[in-house]
């Protein structure tokens, strides 16, 4: 009988101590809403987000590149970025872009498309690809993109990528990466109200490697802050 009852005592003890941790779990989850309360008071601005994963739309908390341009401006960004996102393809990044009356759009992507086409050693495939993205004389889906955009009287920002670190699954697709920003960056060049800034002037493993998230892929949460509050000075600077 004492067995059974201190069995039963201990099963319960178990029980609780479980039910407690998820409780406390779920009331995190339910209510550590960070920056978010905060962003969603504030009047919309007219600045929208369009790419891939670089922006932490999905941070917890509106710790995002957008969110952290939102608490700098004291407006809130719009941001239709989606993780994993691709330029290539019927979904793509230059899908996401909404039109109407914007003062910026912020643009990045293909790094997404670098894995998926020149990771496997086919060149020919991925030379192919990154022109359907930009090509060296300003044609394709990037180029194409910013053209519906400026017609909607947008102004627009390209970033550019900044380097991983060694270790990342990323690093050997540095020469397409860095292709990429070169044409971003010529582009820009050569176009009214179009604009370029190379994260690599903002982080690096080297310098900067509390930027990084443990993926080695992804701006960490000071990563995003600083990435930014760095578009938000770009813009005020350039309105």
């Amino acid at each position: 009988m004492d067995f059974t009852m201190k069995s039963i005592s201990n099963t319960l003890g178990i029980v609780i101590i479980a039910f407690s941790f998820i409780a406390a779990s779920a009331y995190v989850f339910l209510f550590d809403e960070g920056y978010c309360p905060e962003i969603e008071e504030m009047k919309e601005a007219n600045i929208q987000l369009v790419g891939d994963s670089l922006f932490g739309s999905d941070a917890d908390g509106c710790a995002s590149i957008a969110g952290f341009m939102s608490l700098k401006l004291e407006l809130r960004v719009t941001d239709h970025a989606i993780p994993g996102a691709t330029v290539i393809g019927e979904d793509g990044i230059p899908s996401q872009y909404v039109s109407g009356e914007w003062e910026w759009t912020i643009v990045d992507g293909g790094g997404n498309d670098a894995m998926a086409y020149c990771s496997e050693g086919d060149d020919e495939e991925c030379d192919e690809k990154l022109d359907e993205i930009i090509t060296d004389d300003n044609k394709g889906l990037i180029p194409d993109l910013i053209n519906e955009v400026k017609d909607d009287g947008s102004k627009v920002l390209i970033l550019g990528y900044y380097n991983v670190p060694e270790g990342s699954e990323f690093e050997d697709l540095i020469l397409e990466i860095e292709i990429l920003n070169d044409r971003y960056k010529e582009y820009a060049e050569v176009n009214d109200d179009v604009y370029f800034i190379s994260l690599k002037d903002i982080m690096s493993p080297e310098e900067t490697p509390d930027y990084y998230s443990d993926d080695l892929v992804h701006p960490s949460e000071e990563g995003h802050k600083v990435i930014g509050e760095h578009i938000a000075d770009f813009i005020t600077a350039n309105n």
